[in-house]
């Protein structure tokens, strides 16, 4: 999850909620990670290009694909 620690809709006190409710889970334990864009990021911050977020999305696909998925969509 990233967000802006300013973020032009306060969605940044909403995300600091939900990592906290995360943080406690168990039954499945959360396995993700949040990264707040400091200081005074806005609305929209990440910290990567989107290339290189939809690279990232697609290693973490693969790596919990099934063995009976044959689809190779990579290309």
């Amino acid at each position: 999850m990233y967000v802006g620690d300013m973020d032009n809709y306060y969605l940044n006190l909403a995300v600091y909620r939900l990592e906290e409710f995360l943080s406690k889970t168990t039954a499945p334990a959360y396995g993700g990670s949040f990264e707040y864009g400091r200081p005074l990021k806005q609305h929209g911050w990440q910290p990567m290009s989107n290339a290189d977020l939809i690279r990232q999305m697609a290693a973490q696909a693969l790596k919990n694909q099934s063995v009976t998925d044959a689809t190779d969509w990579r290309y």
